[in-house]
């Protein structure tokens, strides 16, 4: 009988498969794009005015895939920690010309049967599973579509209602949809929320007031969505939201701390903290706040800490000190006396990951610390 060795807890270091949809304009390019180390693969050009890392756009499948392979074995050398398909329904058409290609068709419907849908089908699925092995290098994938409308019923109900869904190809939405949602360890809608209120005293005339871009992480009867990370249901359309998921593993952060020529200590290393570990205060985390707004007139210690982080150590009265004292005699990461503004990137993003770690640390080594 073969022997199995049981594996127990939450496994770290491997990329997040995210699928990110929505409405024109939306940002969703520009919330990919705020991914620490993340490269394009920009398929209809929606990035060239974008300040951001790309690969020459696809002009077929298989140089699709084979982008793919380059950015997973040239990932050290090139600093690549994410790739984002820019979009992937425009990726599709390309998989719907190799089929045609490969079977010496004008069109798809040149398949009798309707094969030529369930031979696209097969090969999206064929490259899905190929992506794991970019998760398994710790380098993240993002799937980047556009939304459509469409007219859809519940059994229970009588009447059709709008539902929003991901835009691909009419015969294939119903195959292809099912399986980026499948494959994908989160699925976030993006739009634009009105709101609306009376604008008579009997309620009868309303008016629109404002408009908010968010992020919706469960699915609903409008709307699929899906997450495995404890998302909020509704979310602000802001990086800060989710960037915690995307933060560098503690061992990571030290070796290119290293890497960079900053001094460290490489004792006591802490370890990711478990999600389900409970706080003992409730101190607030990134999905908490409305939003990130910068952080202004906080003095020249507070210079250089992104706004996320500020954030969360303004909302919990936490001190640049308090953060330079546990990083130096707690978690030993620096020397003593380096400020926070010096401190690498990958760390800030640890800090706002690891936040009730952080907390706990400061409660119990700084006793000037006043939690409110």
């Amino acid at each position: 009988m073969p022997n199995f060795e049981e594996i127990n807890g939450i496994q770290y270091g491997s990329g997040i498969k995210a699928v990110l949809y929505g409405q024109e304009g939306v940002g969703k390019s520009s919330l990919a794009a705020q991914i620490p180390g993340i490269v394009f693969i920009d398929c209809e050009g929606s990035t060239t005015k974008m300040d951001v890392r790309r690969l020459p756009a696809p002009t077929s499948w298989a140089m699709l895939c084979d982008e793919m392979d380059y950015i997973r074995e040239n990932a050290a050398q090139k600093g690549y920690k994410a790739v984002a398909i820019d979009t992937f329904d425009w990726a599709e058409s390309l998989a719907l010309q190799a089929i045609c290609t490969e079977h010496n068709i004008k069109g798809i419907e040149g398949l009798n049967y309707g094969k030529g849908w369930q031979y696209e089908c097969e090969l999206i699925a064929r490259f899905l599973e190929n992506t794991d092995k970019l998760i398994k290098a710790g380098i993240h994938v993002i799937l980047i579509c556009h939304a459509i409308s469409r007219k859809t019923s519940l059994p229970e109900e009588i009447d059709e209602f709008d539902h929003w869904e991901l835009k691909l190809g009419n015969k294939t939405t119903n195959k292809i949809a099912p399986l980026l949602k499948e494959w994908s360890d989160m699925t976030l809608f993006l739009a634009f929320k009105t709101q609306v209120m009376a604008a008579d005293d009997k309620g009868k005339i309303h008016k629109a007031t404002s408009v908010q871009r968010v992020m919706y992480a469960t699915k609903s009867a409008w709307w699929d969505a899906k997450n495995r990370f404890g998302l909020p249901d509704m979310m602000p359309l802001s990086y800060g939201a989710v960037a915690h998921l995307f933060a560098a593993p503690a061992d990571q952060i030290m070796q290119r701390a290293q890497d960079a020529g900053i001094p460290t200590e490489t004792i006591n290393v802490p370890a990711p903290p478990p999600q389900s570990a409970a706080p003992s205060a409730e101190p607030l985390t990134p999905g908490d706040l409305n939003d990130f707004e910068p952080i202004e007139s906080l003095g020249a210690d507070w210079q250089g800490i992104p706004d996320a982080l500020a954030n969360l150590m303004k909302a919990n009265n936490v001190l640049p000190a308090h953060i330079e004292k546990i990083s130096s005699e707690v978690f030993r990461y620096f020397p003593a006396g380096m400020p926070m503004r010096d401190y690498p990137a990958d760390y800030h993003e640890w800090l706002c990951a690891s936040w009730q770690q952080v907390m706990d640390a400061v409660r119990a080594n700084c006793p000037d610390y006043v939690p409110f």
